[in-house]
């Protein structure tokens, strides 16, 4: 095989693995585009690019990175990054050179970042998929290398159909760019480096759930939920009805969160980071009384593996809504129950204030309790009719 030619990331994922009874331990190839740009394929498997050359007579070769972490363009683009430095005296290898301290922003992020996450956020399994899923393009930047143009690369990459993938939602390339500003808003607080990613600006989002159950569309699907033959699924698809806890917060309950003297339900860490507690009302109770309670198992809706919760319970709630008569059961998701919590408290007979709704959703922030409560029809030409009784002139 030729030992020399033009890299592509075709051609290095096609280079085959060095064979056990070779001299060397791995097979080496030369780039013909970046002069002293390698390529070594090991006898098991791995590929990584280094760069070879020569400083003050003596040869010398510094690592890049593993493929396919990195592709052939990154690696091009670290190789020019050490010939740059080379051109001006200094040796890559040079552990005083301020360029190696400064870290990558996949080092920064592993390392940095990521551990405070896991202090601090429920959801940085999240980021983590984020990070893995969308960011690849920044992973080999240094970070005081990273410029916008980078970063719009990356919410360009997520907004394109290919023939692999439809184009990512407007929400989902949001939270990607959120993360990125979020790990930049770190570094440049660690590092003194500016946050190059406040120059990109979120998409508009069109996507926004307005759906929620009326009353009597909820009253369905709990009765319903309760004469589901899989009596622990439907129980835990009732309750999230009830209460407008958050599905994960819910199906993770233990028979130790509950008191049933005090007629409560405790989560201890919820999304935002704080305790919540859960006042039961006597359908709740009743429909907690029910389970049955799984040796070995100590959730309360317990699933059919070894302490284990129940599964999320996607087809069951399906069959659920088509039971319960829901006009357009597709808009119906098991989030729309907390919206439609909300939504009902604020709308039924006088209504709950807003600071109340936002305790019983254990939002931190108030725009989000108003983000899920929607005023029904009737309750706003209710109050409509109301001032129009208080404005009339007297006779």
């Amino acid at each position: 095989m030729k030992k020399k030619f033009k890299f592509t990331n075709a051609s290095i994922k096609a280079l085959p693995v060095n064979p056990k009874d070779a001299k060397g331990t791995d097979l080496e190839v030369s780039d013909t585009e970046i002069v002293g740009l390698k390529c070594l394929s090991g006898k098991n498997g791995s590929k990584r690019f280094l760069l070879r050359y020569t400083f003050k007579s003596r040869k010398c070769s510094i690592a890049i990175g593993r493929y396919p972490d990195l592709d052939v363009g990154d690696a091009r683009r670290i190789a020019c990054k050490y010939k740059l430095q080379l051109a001006e005296g200094v040796n890559p290898q040079d552990a005083n050179n301020p360029v190696n301290k400064i870290p990558t922003f996949s080092e920064f992020f592993w390392n940095t970042y990521l551990p405070m996450a896991k202090q601090r956020k429920i959801t940085w399994n999240d980021d983590v998929s984020r990070f893995n899923h969308h960011c690849r393009l920044l992973w080999s930047l240094k970070y005081n290398e990273i410029k916008p143009v980078h970063i719009q690369q990356v919410q360009n990459t997520m907004m394109t159909t290919t023939s692999k993938r439809e184009a990512y939602k407007a929400g989902t390339c949001n939270r990607v760019l959120a993360l990125v500003k979020t790990v930049g808003k770190l570094a440049e607080k660690l590092l003194d480096i500016p946050n190059v990613a406040t120059k990109i600006s979120l998409l508009p989002e069109n996507n926004a759930r307005t759906r929620y159950c009326t009353i009597d569309e909820v009253k369905a699907i709990i009765k319903e939920a309760r004469r589901y033959h899989q009596f622990t699924i439907g129980a835990y698809i009732a309750m999230l009805f009830l209460t407008g806890c958050r599905a994960s917060e819910m199906r993770l309950r233990k028979w130790d969160d509950l008191d049933l003297k005090g007629r409560t339900l405790t989560i201890g860490k919820t999304k935002n980071g704080t305790p919540h507690t859960l006042y039961l009302t006597a359908t709740m109770i009743e429909i907690i009384c029910d389970l049955p309670r799984v040796s070995g198992n100590s959730y309360i809706f317990a699933g059919t593996r070894a302490n284990r919760p129940v599964c999320e319970g996607r087809h069951a709630f399906e069959v659920i809504k088509k039971r319960s008569g829901i006009h357009k059961p597709e808009e119906v998701v098991p989030h729309t129950a907390r919206h439609s919590f909300a939504s009902n408290l604020l709308s039924c007979g006088d209504g709950v204030d807003i600071r109340t709704l936002q305790v019983l959703m254990n939002h931190k922030d108030l725009s989000s309790t108003v983000r899920y409560s929607k005023i029904s029809p009737d309750k706003q030409r209710v109050t409509m009719n109301n001032l129009d009784v208080l404005l009339r002139p007297s006779s």
